[in-house]
Order: C-alpha cells, then structure tokens, then sequence
C-alpha cells in the first residue's frame, strides 16, 4: 500500500520565531506575526544566507597559443683550419 500524508502542504515556517504553522493559518500561533509579514520576511530572506559569497563565475576558454619565438641567429664562423687536417 502507498502511504500518502493527511495534508499535501506540510505547513508553513514563520520566519521570525521558526514556529512551523499550519499551511492555511492566517498568522504565526507563537509570535503572532501575520502571513502577509510572513510572506514580505521570507522573500526578503530568499536571496541565500547573509554571509554567504555570491556564486564564483565559470571559468572562460582558454585563449589561443602563442606563435613561436624566431630561430637564434647564427653564429660566427669559426677559423679556418690547417690545411690536411679534418
């Protein structure tokens, strides 16, 4: 058998005291903070934890390698040798 839970909406969390009320009270049973606060706090809250860094861009593509360097020039001719010798 398929368990299914009595209601769909498991509840709504008062943002300003943590109470977990039910999902069609009109305000919080502990604070009394009214649903329409209730919704204008959680927005508010809804751009992610205060401390928390924004999320790191991803990284680009790599540019393209660089042409090679040019040739060393050529040396100076050495002195000519002894004629017979190699």
């Amino acid at each position: 058998m398929c368990f299914r839970p009595a209601s769909a909406g498991g509840g709504v969390q008062c943002p300003k005291c943590g109470y977990m009320n039910d999902a069609n009270a009109t305000e919080c049973k502990m604070c009394h903070t009214t649903a329409e606060e209730m919704q204008k706090m959680s927005a508010s809250m809804a751009g992610g934890a205060p401390g928390m860094p924004p999320m790191p861009a991803a990284p680009g593509a790599p540019g393209a390698p660089g042409a090679p360097g040019m040739p060393p020039a050529p040396g100076a001719p050495g002195a000519p040798g002894a004629p017979g010798t190699k």
